[in-house]
């Protein structure tokens, strides 16, 4: 739990969640629209902020380290594209919702 990642997602989840029931749109697809874009949008800075600046810092003398970030940045990105795939359908409801309104 004490983790960045961990708490930059929790922090998200709570704004989005205020944000969602603002503007009406909840329940099950409001959660894993919650639970997904925070998770996404927390790896991604992540991503942006520490791994791929590490990737392009460290020296190509250092392989095993390269090996670890290329590692760290694949479990990431399989992580991002897991929850994209499932956020769709919840995604595509929320802008109906959106665009009927």
């Amino acid at each position: 739990m004490d983790d960045p990642v961990t708490h930059r997602i929790m922090d998200l989840q709570s704004r989005l969640r205020i944000r969602l029931a603002e503007l009406g749109f909840e329940g099950v697809q409001a959660s894993n629209v919650v639970h997904h874009l925070a998770e996404i949008a927390a790896l991604a800075k992540d991503l942006s902020a520490d791994a791929v600046p590490l990737f392009l810092e460290l020296s190509p003398a250092h392989k095993q380290a390269l090996a670890e970030v290329v590692a760290h940045l694949k479990r990431d990105l399989d992580e991002i594209k897991d929850a994209i795939q499932d956020m769709e359908p919840d995604l595509t409801e929320l802008l109906k919702y959106l665009q009927q309104r």
